[in-house]
């Protein structure tokens, strides 16, 4: 048992690299919305152009935020039309209780507008009153336009978008409504049909395929392809660089957490492995239940399910980008490093007393993260595999049933395997790791050659017969230059030892022998200094010594003369006092 509280505690210490990164894999929503041909004055005002654009129901919960319930009701309602120049976007919501107590932005009543430009996220977060959230990652992009307007019924919001990244006629795009309540978001709402959409945020290219619950709207109207999908290379290999790649840790652990309050629980420990290998955390086996017992009021009454997942996260190869140099992490919202991952996992095996054995089917996840400071961790660092979905589809569950399933969770069964960083593999790093001395020789006779013809030529002028000390000292001081700049280039490019730096060390040499055939040129053209005076004759210099003998003597007994004389003189004084006093 204390075996257990141990880790448990060292979960929850690493929890604080990975908490508030809940990033559950989304199919692509196969979901098309019709455009209607139309030009709308960006006001806030639903022009008559918008008459002819089919209604969109907003009436869809996110799954993440709602549950994936479906509204009675619609909680807005959606217009979308298009000319040539841009996409025009009215959205009429039904809100009568505006909350925007709840001090994160995305958990107040607002409208956000997903879209791509450039191969690139573009998000949008347009609060009732006009303001548009500095956090929503909203580049400037040409050609967008907003406006709102209050309603008896709400608040409307009208938006238009550029016509960028297309293909056949098509763009990707999400529409989402933030509903909040009591300084709380209570869901977020969709397009009838769109349970995905709630993960929007997460995809920020179209390579991302754990995110690419975006749908489709059909343009109307003829347009020009545009889409231009990148092909990534590997990153570059560098003496600086493949230690760290090579090295590189991902943490692998279970953990469970609500979407009322957002409160996080490690389960059981991780194991962390670096690229090229697997990992199989015992830490997430052998579990003593409860795993975690969810309250009503954690599930808004039953109505929310919480997350529980196995999380597959970074081990603080993005973490540093976002620290200071005391540890301590950046400003909330400082964005750090990215790098590009691939995983695969095993089928992933949960047992539970009193339950069937629920298996989820292993995959493989291409993912990149970005390392975000949210003040005192790391967010953007993560991805995860979902169980709770799968259990209650397995099982029958509903929401209580789940969490009832969760609490009794015995063990999680699941392999890992870091297969891909930056889209180099183990064997990519071995391979350039066996190439380095070869490599650096390269670099010696490529990179260093400029500065060997600089040196030689300097030497060579140094050794020239007739060569002036002007000529020398032109040529002494390009060659320390150069030498200088080999050494530098040399540390830049990662060699700070071996053969690059030996080699530096050879043409500092020659520039040290151009110094010596200097200073002894400045030497021979110096003018002759005048012959010293002679030295005192060793006759001399006794009788010299001598008189300062004699003279020190004769001044010593002067002294000593003058002290007898006075001695004498008190003890008289000192006898005459003395007779006086006799008598």
């Amino acid at each position: 048992m204390k075996r257990l509280l141990a880790l448990l505690v060292v979960a929850t210490l690493l929890a604080s690299v990975f908490a508030m990164t809940p990033v559950i894999s989304a199919n692509t929503a196969e979901l098309t919305v019709n455009s209607a041909e139309g030009t709308a004055v960006i006001d806030g005002v639903k022009d008559d152009a918008y008459s002819a654009a089919t209604e969109l129901k907003f009436n869809q919960c996110g799954k993440d935020n709602g549950g994936g319930a479906v509204l009675d009701t619609p909680k807005a309602l959606g217009y979308i039309i298009n000319d040539a120049d841009g996409v025009y976007v009215f959205i009429s919501v039904a809100d009568t209780d505006i909350d925007n107590s709840s001090v994160n932005n995305y958990e107040q009543d607002s409208v956000e507008v997903f879209f791509m430009a450039d191969n690139a996220k573009t998000q949008w977060r347009i609060h009732y009153d006009g303001t548009v959230d500095a956090d929503s990652g909203l580049p400037a992009t040409l050609g967008t336009e907003f406006a709102t307007a209050m309603t008896d019924t709400g608040y409307d919001v009208e938006v238009k978008v550029p016509i960028t990244d297309v293909l056949d006629n098509q763009i990707q795009m999400v529409l989402q409504i933030n509903s909040a309540a009591e300084g709380k978001r209570e869901a977020t709402v969709h397009i009838e049909g769109h349970t995905d959409g709630d993960l929007a945020y997460q995809r920020n290219t179209r390579q991302d395929t754990a995110y690419d619950g975006w749908w489709t709207l059909q343009l109307a109207g003829e347009f020009e392809n545009t889409r231009v999908d990148p092909v990534e290379e590997p990153a570059e290999l560098t003496i600086k660089n493949y230690k760290e790649l090579r090295d590189a840790q991902i943490f692998v652990q279970a953990y469970t957490q609500d979407k009322v309050s957002w409160g996080w629980h490690g389960v059981g420990s991780g194991s962390a492995c670096t690229l090229g290998n697997s990992v199989t955390p015992e830490g997430i086996t052998n579990l003593f239940p409860p795993v975690y017992e969810y309250t009503a009021e954690e599930t808004a009454d039953w109505t929310s399910l919480p997350i529980f997942a196995v999380q597959i996260g970074d081990n603080g190869y993005l973490e540093p980008s976002i620290k200071n140099d005391d540890g301590s992490y950046k400003d909330s919202g400082t964005v750090g490093d990215s790098a590009r991952y691939k995983f695969t996992y095993s089928d992933i095996t949960v047992k539970a007393n009193g339950y069937n054995d629920v298996v989820v089917p292993g995959g493989e996840i291409v993912t990149k993260w970005t390392a975000k400071s949210e003040g005192s961790y790391t967010s953007g660092t993560a991805s995860t595999i979902d169980l709770i979905g799968p259990a209650s589809e397995q099982l029958g569950l509903d929401i209580q049933g789940a969490c009832t399933w969760l609490a009794n969770v015995t063990d999680i069964n699941v392999t890992v395997n870091y297969d891909q960083i930056e889209l180099l593999t183990l064997d990519d790093i071995n391979a350039f790791e066996t190439s380095l001395a070869e490599l650096e020789q390269t670099f010696i006779d490529e990179s260093l050659a400029e500065y060997t013809t600089r040196v030689n030529t300097a030497l060579e002028t140094a050794k020239k017969e007739g060569v002036t000390v002007e000529e020398l000292e032109a040529a002494l001081d390009d060659a320390q230059k150069a030498a200088n700049r080999a050494r530098k280039d040399s540390e830049n490019a990662g060699y700070i030892d071996g053969a690059a730096y030996a080699y530096c060390d050879t043409l500092q040499a020659s520039v040290d022998e151009i110094q010596g055939i200097y200073d002894a040129a400045v030497a021979a053209a110096a003018p002759e200094e005048p012959a010293p005076e002679e030295a005192p004759s060793e006759d001399t210099a006794p009788a010299e010594e001598s008189g300062s003998s004699s003279s020190e003597g004769g001044n010593t007994g002067l002294i000593i003369g003058i002290v007898v004389v006075v001695v004498i003189v008190i003890v008289a004084v000192v006898g005459v006092v003395l007779s006086k006093k006799k008598k």
